[in-house]
C-alpha cells in the first residue's frame, strides 16, 4: 500500500557484481533507478513500503536487499524502534538514512554450480553437448531459458532507453 511517510535508504552493493537498483511502481512495472558497482552505494529518498529489487546487470539474476528479494523500506524511526525496542526515539532521527546491503542469496551448491555453467551457455540446445544426467540437463535448459527470457523482457521494457 502506497505511503506518504518518507524513508531514507542507502543501498550498499556487497556483491562482486554490478547491480541495478529498481523501484517497482504502483502497476508492478520495473523503474530503473541506478546502477552501482561492487562496494559502492546509492542514496535513495523514497517512501515507506515502496518496493525495491536488485538485479545483476549482466545476468538479470535477482539479488537480496536486507535479506529479502523485494525490499519494502520503513521509516528511520521504525528501523530504530525495531532495533532498540522500548527506547524513545527522538524526532530528529526521523530523517536519518538507513543502510541496507545488497547481497547474493545463499544457494545450494548444485544450483550455484548450475548458474555458473549457465553463464557460459547462450542457448538451451548447447546443453546437449555436455555429458550430463538427463534430469540435470533439463534443469540447466530451464535455467538458461529463464535467463534468456528475463534478458529479453528487460530489453523490451527498456528498449527506448538503450
Amino acid at each position: 500500500m502506497p505511503s506518504r511517510d518518507r524513508a531514507y535508504v542507502r543501498f550498499f552493493n556487497k556483491t562482486n557484481k554490478t547491480v541495478e537498483i529498481i523501484w517497482l511502481n504502483f502497476h508492478g512495472e520495473k523503474v530503473r533507478y541506478k546502477i552501482i558497482e561492487k562496494d559502492d552505494y546509492v542514496d535513495v529518498n523514497t517512501y515507506k513500503n515502496h518496493p525495491w529489487i536488485a538485479l545483476d546487470v549482466e545476468t538479470k539474476d535477482r539479488f537480496q536487499i536486507d535479506s529479502k528479494y523485494v525490499f519494502m523500506p520503513k521509516t528511520t524511526r521504525e528501523y530504530l524502534q525495531d532495533r532498540f525496542p522500548g527506547r524513545e526515539i527522538p524526532e530528529e532521527f526521523e530523517r536519518g538514512r538507513v543502510g541496507v546491503y545488497v547481497t547474493v542469496p545463499v544457494y545450494s551448491l548444485k544450483y550455484r554450480a548450475m548458474l555458473e555453467v549457465r553463464n557460459h551457455l547462450q542457448e538451451p540446445e548447447f546443453v546437449d553437448q555436455l555429458e550430463l544426467p538427463k534430469s540435470l540437463a533439463e534443469e540447466l535448459r530451464k535455467t538458461i531459458e529463464h535467463r534468456n527470457s528475463q534478458i529479453q523482457l528487460y530489453i523490451q521494457t527498456y528498449e527506448s532507453d538503450l
